[in-house]
């Protein structure tokens, strides 16, 4: 039997049943992302993008003693939605990612919420799939009283990546 060996992150994405969508549309007046060339690399900052499924929001807040769930899915989709505008600063292709360095989660959170890293892990497990080769990145977890459209996840990353 011939099985299919995901090599590139969006194959192992797709063989962990996760799609990227297509790169979401600016909202408002700045870039989706950045390239800047430092030392033979790019440098990639994405701006932030929430959780979105065709342009709807997954709106919630995390409450104290609230169930994760909801929030860990607006995450994970709040990272398929970054890294879809990653992909297109790469050229359409993720494999050019070396490394990516930061990622920072905003969680809409009530007074006395506290699970932030825990929402956030769901971001991150995306990340550890498209890419295991990589370390995870620095994180900053951040509860928020608001976010737009009253989304529960907004997430930005900063990336190294290969020129094209």
């Amino acid at each position: 039997m011939n099985k299919h060996v995901p090599t590139t992150p969006e194959d192992r994405l797709a063989a962990a049943g996760l799609a990227l969508p297509p790169a979401p549309q600016p909202r408002g007046s700045y870039a989706p992302c950045h390239v800047h060339a430092v030392a033979g690399q790019h440098w990639v900052a994405v701006s932030g993008q929430t959780s979105r499924i065709a342009g709807q929001a997954l709106a919630g807040i995390c409450e104290a003693g609230g169930d994760l769930q909801p929030a860990r899915h607006a995450a994970t989709v709040a990272m398929l939605n970054t890294l879809a505008a990653l992909r297109t600063a790469c050229g359409g292709e993720l494999a050019r990612v070396q490394h990516v360095v930061r990622l920072r989660g905003f969680v809409r959170s009530a007074p006395g919420f506290g699970a932030h890293p825990q929402v956030l892990d769901a971001a991150s497990d995306v990340l550890a799939i498209a890419f295991p080769q990589q370390a995870l990145p620095a994180r900053s977890a951040i509860g928020v009283a608001s976010l737009p459209d009253g989304v529960w996840i907004e997430l930005e990353v900063d990336a190294v990546v290969d020129p094209a």
